[in-house]
C-alpha cells in the first residue's frame, strides 16, 4: 500500500534562508520530497525557487502555494491576513484579489495543485481574548464563560452576514481565474473565532462555491484550539465537511504551549482523526520555526508510522 506523501511547509524555514533554491533543498535534505510554499515566501526567495524547480529534477515537488506567496513586496512583515476579501474599504478588498491573483499565477508556474487562502474576518480579533484567559484560569465551561462565549457568538454572526456578501464576490472571481489555471482552492479554518467562516457557516458558504475548484482546507491546530473552547467539536467537525475536504495542515496543539508544535506533542488525539481524512487528501506539515530540525525529522518519521491505513 503506498505511502500518502507529506510535504513540508516552508513556513518552518523560510525566514531563514536568503536563497529560493536553498529552501528548497532544505526540505529535501530533512527527506521531504513535497513541500508547500507558505505565506512567508519572502519575493527575493521567488527567482531561486522558480530557477531550481525549472532546472533541477531532484527539487521537491510544490504541491502548494500558501497565500499571499509570495509576499507582496509592500508588506513589510510577512502575514496572510495583510489584506482581507472581508474589509469594508474598497481599496484593501482590491489589493487582497489583486495578490491573490498574483499567488495563483505563482502557483501555477510551479506545477502547483492548490492555493490555501484565509478568507476574511468578522470583527476584532481580540474579542474572544477573555474566553481563552478564563479557560486558562480553569473557567471552562462555568456560567461566566457560557455566557460570554453566547454574546461573542452573537455579535461574529452579526459580523460574518455583513461582511460575506463583500467575500463571496471575490472569491467566486477568484474560482474562475483558478479554474482557467487547473488549481483548487482550499479555504481554510482558522484558530481565531472572530476569523471566517464562522464553524456554523461551512456548509453554507460551501453550497455556494462550486467543486472541485472550492474545497475545505482542514487545520489541526486550529481546529483544536477551537475545540479546547469549545466552538466546536473536532470529530465531528471533520466528519461533517469530510465530503468537500482537499488538503490538512498536520501540527499538534497544546493549550499552553500553542499550535505548530511536532505532531505527539500535544493533546490532539490523532489515532481518532487521522482515520476521518478522506483517500487523496493533500497533508502538510506545518511547523513553528521554533521546531528543531530533529523533531521536523521526528515528525516525518511519526508520520509514516501514524498515518492513516487506506484500503
Amino acid at each position: 500500500m503506498p505511502d500518502t506523501p507529506l510535504a513540508l511547509s516552508t513556513c518552518w524555514h523560510a525566514e531563514r534562508v536568503t536563497d529560493g533554491a536553498a529552501l528548497l533543498r532544505q526540505a529535501t535534505d530533512l527527506g521531504f520530497s513535497t513541500i508547500e510554499l507558505s505565506h512567508n515566501t519572502r519575493f527575493s526567495l521567488w527567482p531561486g525557487i522558480l530557477a531550481a524547480h525549472q532546472a533541477s529534477p531532484s527539487s521537491p515537488r510544490i504541491d502548494v502555494l500558501h497565500n499571499f506567496c509570495p509576499v507582496p513586496v509592500e508588506v513589510l512583515r510577512p502575514h496572510p491576513n495583510a489584506y482581507e476579501f472581508s474589509d469594508p474599504r474598497p481599496t484593501a478588498r482590491r489589493l487582497a484579489e489583486r495578490h491573490s491573483v498574483e499567488t495563483l499565477e505563482a502557483a501555477a508556474a510551479v506545477g502547483a495543485r492548490f492555493v490555501v487562502l484565509h478568507i476574511g474576518s468578522a470583527g476584532s480579533r481580540r474579542l474572544a481574548d477573555p474566553l481563552e484567559s478564563l479557560a486558562l484560569a480553569g473557567q471552562l465551561g462555568t456560567r461566566t464563560y457560557v455566557r460570554k462565549k453566547i454574546a461573542i457568538i452573537r455579535t461574529l454572526e452579526k459580523k460574518f452576514l455583513e461582511a460575506w456578501p463583500r467575500v463571496e464576490e471575490i472569491l467566486l472571481r477568484l474560482g474562475e481565474k483558478a479554474s482557467t489555471l487547473g488549481l483548487r482552492l482550499g479555504l481554510e479554518c482558522r484558530e481565531n473565532p472572530s476569523e471566517i467562516p464562522l464553524d456554523d457557516f461551512w456548509d453554507m458558504i460551501l453550497t455556494r462555491l462550486p467543486a472541485p475548484t472550492f474545497g475545505y482546507w482542514h487545520d489541526f491546530g486550529h481546529a483544536a484550539a477551537k475545540h479546547w473552547l469549545g466552538f466546536l467539536d473536532h470529530a465531528q467537525h471533520l466528519r461533517r465537511l469530510a465530503p468537500r475536504l482537499i488538503g490538512v495542515h498536520l501540527h499538534d496543539y497544546h493549550p499552553e504551549k500553542g499550535d505548530h508544535l511536532s505532531p505527539g506533542q500535544g493533546l490532539i488525539p490523532f489515532r481518532e482523526l487521522l482515520p476521518l481524512i478522506p483517500a487523496g487528501t493533500h497533508f502538510s506539515l506545518e511547523l513553528s520555526p521554533d521546531v528543531s530540525a530533529d523533531d521536523v525529522r521526528a515528525s516525518l518519521i511519526w508520520w509514516k508510522q501514524n498515518q492513516p491505513a487506506r484500503s
